[in-house]
C-alpha cells in the first residue's frame, strides 16, 4: 500500500512538471488531467473518497475540460508553440527554490509545534459524532464561508473574461434582432 502511495505521488510530480513544460498548450492539459487523477488516487488510498470524487468531478470534469475547450476555441496551437523555453528556467528555478525554503521552513516550525498548548475558538466535538460529510459540511460552511465567496467572485471574473476574450464585434456576423423576430408585423 505505500509503494501504491509513492507511485501515485511521483506521478503527480511527474505530471505537474509535464504540465509546465510541455509546449503545447493541449498536451499540457492531458497532462493536468493525469495530474488531477493521480491526486485523486492519492487521496482514495488516504480514504477520503468524498474528496477524492469531489476532485474528480470538479477538477477533470470541469476545469480541465473547461481549459482545453478554451484552448481550442482561442485557437492557440496556432502560436507558432515549439520556441526556446530555457529563458524562464532561471525564474522557474527561483520560485522553485523560494517555495522549497517555504515548505523547510514550516515542517521545521510543525515540527516543534505542540498542540497540547492550544485552545480552540470552536467546539470540534461534533466530529466524533457526526458522519465524515457531514463534518466537512460543517466546517467548510462555518469557518470558512468567506473562502467560498471569494472563490464564487474568482470564477466570476474567469467567466466575464472569457466571455470578453471570445465576444467579437465584427460587422459582417449576422446578429439576431429577437424584436423583430417576436413581432406580429407583417413586412409586406
Amino acid at each position: 500500500m505505500e509503494g501504491l502511495f509513492y507511485l501515485f505521488a511521483f506521478n503527480v510530480i511527474i505530471s505537474g512538471i509535464m504540465v509546465i513544460s510541455a509546449l503545447n498548450p493541449v498536451h499540457s492539459v492531458l497532462w493536468l488531467i493525469v495530474a488531477f487523477t493521480s491526486a485523486a488516487a492519492l487521496f482514495i488510498l488516504l480514504e477520503v473518497d468524498f474528496i477524492a470524487l469531489i476532485f474528480l468531478i470538479v477538477y477533470v470534469g470541469a476545469i480541465a475540460i473547461l481549459f482545453l475547450f478554451v484552448i481550442m476555441m482561442l485557437n492557440l496551437t496556432d502560436l507558432g508553440g515549439g520556441g526556446d523555453m530555457s529563458n524562464y528556467l532561471p525564474a522557474g528555478f527561483i520560485i522553485g527554490v523560494v517555495f522549497l525554503f517555504e515548505v523547510l521552513i514550516f515542517q521545521s516550525r510543525m515540527a516543534t509545534f505542540n498542540l497540547s498548548y492550544i485552545n480552540y475558538p470552536h467546539n470540534w466535538d461534533f466530529i466524533e459524532k457526526a458522519p465524515n460529510i457531514e463534518v466537512l459540511g460543517r466546517v467548510l460552511y462555518t469557518n470558512y464561508y468567506y473562502l467560498f465567496i471569494m472563490a464564487s467572485f474568482i470564477l466570476l471574473v474567469a467567466m466575464i473574461g472569457a466571455i470578453v476574450l471570445t465576444h467579437s464585434t465584427r460587422e459582417e456576423i449576422k446578429r439576431q434582432d429577437i424584436f423583430i423576430q417576436t413581432s406580429r408585423q407583417l413586412w409586406w
